[in-house]
């Protein structure tokens, strides 16, 4: 079963949303909660430009090995 995501807002306490289901659709809902901004010196925008580059150049991990790595930590 394909997996896919809409936006919606509560509207006097009813999800409201322009994406269209079949009849019967199950949903599986998660708050979006405002997150702060972040404020990243330039050292930072370095690496992140940095880091983008080599996800376009496809130099990067595979994701499964990262998360690997993550666990292990």
């Amino acid at each position: 079963m394909a997996m896919r995501t809409a936006r919606a807002k509560v509207v006097k306490g009813k999800i409201v949303t322009r994406a269209k289901f079949p009849e019967g659709t199950k949903l599986f809902l998660v708050v979006d909660t405002p997150q702060p901004e972040i404020e990243l010196d330039a050292d930072d925008e370095k690496a992140f430009d940095k880091a983008m580059v080599a996800v376009r150049q496809g130099t990067t991990i595979p994701l499964d090995v990262f998360r690997a790595i993550l666990q292990r930590l």
